[in-house]
């Protein structure tokens, strides 16, 4: 397995000559500087003398850096990010030092600092690989579902929160999301479909797919939960599957929610209050990410993150930044033997840090856990992020193959340890080694063997049936074997 490898500039003259006919200033490993560098032009707005050198230098190289490889040049790219890297070390001091928010701006915390570890990695991997790696890559389907509207109990005071008491509101999706063929969601995108594309070794490339969903109206609520944090977010996010066709659902590796606000930030109470609208949940098959936010994350700064609309320069460094987070939830849950979330949000706490992790910040952590854990992971990335099902066979399953015993990793109690047995029919049975059994009608050609009234959890979310899960081969195509079967958004493997 290849890792990602840093390259020194020695050597990076003839590539450079090679691969980009513009020179290289004299005293600088840096390629040619445009007359006005677009952090520069951006940052000037505000006055460039509000800036440091280094908060001036992190976003016009991002800004640099992010066009360089759009264009293919990896090696002009990685020059500018040595410059970067040699000035302002990873995990240095420096970087925690700069302000976060200046004049209402959000480019990421550190500035732009997510998105240039991201656009290193990448870079990395490009030259390393010979620009286009050694494999055809497969495909991931990240269907955005968007929703029309969303209605709930808006509040309008912090007591009113309290007692989940106000006013019944509808709210309809903001224009801007659906504008120019979805710009801001794609643009929103493109730095993360590209991080995916090199951290799988161009083995998996991101497909989006937008499905709108003008007819759906989400049940939304506005709350405190028992820890005093504020919420405005979905009932119940996985209620829009039921609106998504059966055809879909197969077809997609990757979700993202995008529903109208139901954050009350008009009224003087929250202009200043944060509340959390979103965050990585399961799919429809209880395995698959599943991103999930309101509409306005994408067009203005919620006031924890800065103030005003989002400009597209913002919006390209920091939402990759939102993504990334999400998506490494989504990665250490998938591989829990390497205990890199045992607790929620563990990498804040540098003490709770594996020992051969150096670095100082949130993508410090990233960076580490993808070079020193999950690239050599069982099974690969490739394979361990691909979920859809719409090329299964399940014609070859027979009820003998679902038949056995089945364990959730890890095992804390008797309800994660049972054996799934045949009744009489399609009817099986599930018995736990805590006793508690209930009975289960296979629908093999649908991958599924559902759930009724007898079960416990009957009627929760995600409860309907044991989604039968496949094992995939070396490059993620499904085969007939059963692996494991996938409830309450956890899986059961199948052992031995």
């Amino acid at each position: 397995m290849q890792h990602l490898v840093p390259l020194c500039l020695l050597g990076l003259a003839s590539t450079l000559a090679a691969q980009e006919p513009h020179a290289i200033q004299p005293g600088t490993s840096r390629p040619w500087i445009e007359p006005v560098d677009p952090g520069i032009e951006f940052l000037s707005t505000f006055g460039l003398e509000n800036f440091s050198d280094h908060h001036v230098d992190a976003l016009n190289t991002f800004l640099q850096v992010e066009k360089r490889t759009l264009a293919g040049q990896y090696a002009w790219a990685r020059a500018w990010l040595d410059d970067l890297w040699a000035a302002h070390p990873p995990g240095g001091n420096d970087w925690g030092a700069l302000p976060t928010q200046p004049f209402g701006l959000n480019i990421g915390s550190p500035p732009a600092y997510y998105g240039l570890r991201m656009l290193s990695d990448m870079v990395d991997w490009r030259l390393a690989s010979g620009v286009e790696g050694d494999v055809a890559p497969r495909s991931v389907r990240f269907t955005v579902l968007v929703v029309g509207t969303s209605s709930g109990i808006e509040p309008q005071t912090n007591l009113e929160l309290a007692l989940g008491l106000g006013t019944p509101v509808t709210h309809l999706l903001e224009p801007e999301i659906e504008a120019d063929d979805y710009r801001v969601v794609h643009q929103s995108l493109r730095l993360f479909r590209d991080y995916v594309f090199a951290i799988t070794e161009g083995r998996l490339s991101v497909e989006t797919a937008i499905l709108p969903l003008p007819d759906v109206d989400l049940p939304v609520q506005a709350v405190l939960d028992p820890s005093g944090l504020k919420l405005a977010s979905p009932v119940n996010a996985s209620e829009v599957f039921e609106h998504v066709s059966e055809e879909d659902q197969a077809a997609t590796d990757w979700w993202w929610l995008l529903y109208p606000s139901h954050v009350p930030e008009q009224y003087p109470h929250f202009t200043t209050a944060e509340f959390i609208t979103g965050g990585i949940g399961v799919g429809p098959d209880s395995q698959s990410p599943f991103f999930i936010i309101d509409d306005r994350w994408l067009l203005r700064k919620p006031p924890h993150l800065g103030s005003g609309p989002y400009s597209k320069v913002e919006r390209r460094a920091y939402l990759p930044q939102w993504l990334q987070h999400e998506f490494f939830h989504h990665l250490f849950r998938t591989y829990p033997e390497f205990e890199l979330e045992a607790s929620s949000h563990q990498w804040f706490d540098l003490g709770t840090w594996p020992p051969d992790f150096v670095g100082k910040y949130e993508a410090d952590y990233y960076h580490e856990a993808l070079v020193k854990r999950l690239q050599s992971a069982e099974p690969p990335l490739h394979v361990a992020l691909r979920y859809a099902t719409a090329d299964a066979p399940w014609d070859e399953l027979e009820l003998a193959d679902v038949l056995g015993s089945y364990a959730r990793h890890p095992i804390e109690n008797d309800w994660h340890t049972g054996t799934i047995t045949q009744v009489a029919g399609d009817t099986l049975r599930w018995q736990n080694d805590a006793g508690v059994s209930w009975e289960l009608e296979a629908d093999l050609l649908a991958g599924a063997l559902a759930t009724g009234p007898d079960c416990p959890y009957f009627g929760a979310p995600n409860a309907d049936e044991f989604t039968i899960v496949l094992e995939r081969d070396e490059i993620g195509d499904l085969t007939s074997t059963v692996e494991a079967f996938a409830f309450l958004g956890e899986s059961y493997a199948k052992l031995p």
